[in-house]
């Protein structure tokens, strides 16, 4: 009983490193989300003495030692950029969700950031610089680019995702995609499915991961060529060099996973400690007596956007939950100020972490986005979630099978549906449910930020850390399927079925004669 104990003071208690290492970060995409949820990992690491040298689009607003900042140029921000009238009407084929062109959409930014990153004169000069790595960071999404790159510096390698892992992840890393349990990014499936719903599941897993070997990576691959020459190894067999993964998934939150022992849940280490709020937004919630719901679609949705509609179904539906103010997310809404509730506030920025742990805030309604949503789970607030695109159905799936609040989807967004889920959400029974279950996702042996600090010196101190490397990632899909075998039991269970009917056949033909025979003595007799 005292093991788990002494082992976690020994953890919390370790020294820290003697040698600090250097270590390089490689981020070409520009989203801010992503970044957000990676850059607490960085800021640990330089805590414990290490030395980062960050590629990326988003500097430090306050320099840190240690932390040096090369700033990529060329590619428009990923934020305030979709257009909520992209998602007013959906192709359900038999009435089921259809989110291949998902892909489509991941491949074309995948592309264009990585031609931009790939070209960028910070790289040039990076692989001249005789500065040796112990690791390199880089993100596992939409394009693999980069990993060329630390092939080429021939350091190790730590793959970092802000999301669950994608279906051509689980092949590099060795890991198993098991169909009935496991949803795929961008379906609003959990591990509890119906037989069609396993069916689009497969569908979509294996289509999805069919697209990007046969058109995202032949396309990473010219790119690279293109930009270092010829001779370096396929694109889908330098990610497998890949030593370690960590994810922002949590199984309190997603449920379990049969993950590899090198892919490591770290859901939830944005989460830092609460800092105190604005007095601009004390002062509401101290004009709150009943509370404040908070309203907020992420950084990348432009809340103008909204079609006439249903921004007029979510302000009536704020107007008729008086007894609430309700705080938002939302820039340039001083234009619609004529419409606009006398209990709806709006700001360009708010710290949402700080603000969904506040005791006052009672609900949030959102996008789905996977910062959002773990954030909300932590501090113990229900959720109305309405997603849009990429992971946000999976994120929203797992909200309502877990019991953390309700999901009205786009083409519902209506007065009717949007007020009925906040009086669910709302209902004090249910608010204390959702408290409860939050609870299983803090309590853990180890914080995630700690636990991610531990496996990444880890690996730079075992060199790569291969002995966590799964054998799976080099074995072709008819082995790591066991087909060939199964075809073999297959084959073998054929000859014995044919010697058997050979057998049946032989003893029915000296049956027959044997009669025959039989008979014609009796009749001469």
């Amino acid at each position: 009983m005292m093991l788990l104990p002494l082992a976690l003071l020994a953890f919390l208690l370790r020294p820290e490193p003697n040698d600090a290492a250097q270590i390089l970060g490689l981020f070409q995409h520009p989203g801010k989300s992503h970044f957000d949820f990676f850059r607490p990992m960085f800021l640990a690491l330089v805590e414990r003495g290490h030395n980062i040298s960050m590629y990326s689009y988003f500097p430090l607003e306050k320099p840190v030692a240690n932390y040096t900042d090369y700033v990529f140029q060329g590619m428009p921000l990923l934020t305030d950029i979709v257009d909520l009238r992209n998602f007013e009407s959906e192709w359900k084929p038999l009435g089921l969700p259809f989110k291949v062109p998902t892909y489509f959409m991941l491949h074309e930014w995948g592309l264009r950031s990585c031609k931009v990153a790939l070209n960028s004169p910070l790289i040039a000069q990076l692989l001249k610089s005789p500065i040796r790595y112990d690791v390199i960071l880089l993100e596992h999404f939409s394009n693999d680019c980069m990993a060329a790159v630390a092939h080429l510096l021939n350091a190790p390698v730590i793959a970092l995702s802000s999301c669950a892992i994608m279906p051509w992840h689980y092949k590099r890393m060795g890991s198993p995609f098991i169909n009935p349990i496991m949803p795929m990014n961008f379906l609003p499936y959990t591990d509890e499915m119906s037989l069609i719903d396993r069916l689009n599941n497969f569908f979509h897993f294996h289509t999805v991961n069919t697209l990007y070997n046969t058109i995202t990576q032949p396309a990473t691959d010219a790119l690279i060529g293109q930009r270092f020459g010829p001779g370096l190894p396929p694109i889908n067999e330098i990610v497998k060099n890949t030593s370690l993964m960590l994810i922002n998934q949590h199984y309190a939150l997603t449920g379990p996973r049969p993950y590899a022992p090198n892919v490591i849940e770290v859901g939830g280490l944005q989460v830092g400690p609460i800092k105190p709020l604005p007095q601009h937004l004390l002062d509401l919630l101290d004009r709150s007596p009943n509370g404040v719901i908070y309203i907020s679609w992420g950084s990348m949705v432009n809340s103008n956007t909204l079609p006439a509609a249903k921004r007029m179904a979510l302000f009536q539906s704020i107007s008729q939950l008086k007894e609430y103010n309700f705080v938002m997310r939302w820039k340039s809404l001083e234009s619609l100020e004529d419409n606009k509730p006398s209990n709806l506030y709006s700001f360009d920025w708010l710290p949402q972490r700080d603000l969904l742990c506040h005791p006052k805030v009672r609900a949030f309604i959102s996008h789905g986005g996977l910062l959002g949503t773990t954030e909300a789970v932590h501090c113990g607030v229900p959720m109305l979630v309405t997603p849009f695109y990429g992971d946000q159905f999976l994120n929203s799936g797992a909200v309502k099978q877990r019991g953390f609040g309700v999901i009205v989807d786009f083409r519902d967004f209506d007065t009717n549906h949007i007020t009925r889920g906040l009086r669910i959400i709302l209902d004090k029974k249910f608010a204390e449910r959702v408290r409860r279950s939050s609870e299983a996702f803090r309590q853990r042996p180890i914080p995630p930020i700690e636990l991610a600090t531990w496996w990444i010196e880890h690996v730079i101190e075992n060199g790569g850390a291969p002995h966590i490397q799964s054998e799976a990632r080099h074995i072709n899909w008819i082995v790591y399927n066991s087909i060939d075998v199964l075809l073999f039991w297959l084959g073998i269970l054929f000859l014995l079925f044919v010697a058997l009917w050979k057998l049946i056949k032989i003893f029915k033909t000296a049956f027959c004669r044997g009669k025959i025979s039989r008979d014609t003595k009796t009749k001469t007799q």
